[in-house]
């Protein structure tokens, strides 16, 4: 019998690239629109940022990121106002409209 080498492995490839389509098309689909917050919610973020950052005590922070919720847990080492920029002591940072809830 003769073997055919790497020409029969061929069809496969064409299945492992779909994957990295359909992977994506399903990453696309689940992306999830903005949230949009009250002046009442943006004001109680606030108080928050400023009372984790004042006691340097570990904040619960939910964010938007590219159209996903993201959470991340740290403590703040700098606020920028001037930049609307909140910077962890891992020197990671997110932007204020990126922010959509913060616990203590």
């Amino acid at each position: 019998m003769k073997d055919r080498g790497m020409i029969k492995w061929i069809p496969f490839d064409s299945v492992v690239s779909s994957k990295k389509v359909v992977q994506s098309i399903i990453q696309e689909k689940s992306k999830v629109l903005k949230p949009i917050l009250s002046e009442e919610q943006m004001t109680e973020i606030e108080n928050r940022l400023w009372e984790g950052f004042h006691n340097q005590i570990t904040i619960h922070i939910s964010y938007y990121f590219q159209g996903t919720i993201r959470k991340k847990d740290s403590i703040i080492l700098c606020i920028q106002r001037n930049e609307k920029k909140i910077i962890f002591k891992d020197y990671s940072y997110l932007y204020f409209d990126q922010i959509l809830n913060i616990s203590i």
